[in-house]
């Protein structure tokens, strides 16, 4: 089954799309997508353990199992904290980055 991917900031930088398409097998997972996209982005591989991962708006866990059609998203950690100046910053949970509707992870 073909599933979208859609790759956001170091992902997108590394591959230089912001977008593919990877076949995994009928009841693939999250984890077998990753498995895919490494295949053909092997650099990626040492991003493995910081990876987020998001399907429609809802963040998921590697073993989560894939539907045709879905769109899975990969996203660094987040982190923050104080400015040089020690100023410092509030999360308001609002998107970095435009983002389709399908991938806007919220806490509901």
């Amino acid at each position: 089954m073909r599933v979208r991917v859609r790759l956001f900031a170091r992902y997108r930088e590394a591959t230089g799309q912001e977008r593919l398409d990877v076949d995994v097998p009928e009841g693939g997972t999250v984890e077998t997508a990753w498995k895919a996209i490494v295949a053909r982005h092997p650099d990626l591989s040492r991003y493995r353990p910081y990876t987020l991962f998001a399907v429609g708006h809802d963040y998921v866990e590697p073993d989560h199992r894939l539907a045709p059609d879905d769109e899975l998203c990969l996203f660094p950690p987040v982190s923050g904290g104080a400015s040089r100046s020690g100023a410092s910053a509030e999360a308001s949970g609002e998107m970095i980055e435009n983002t389709s509707a399908s991938c806007r992870p919220f806490d509901g």
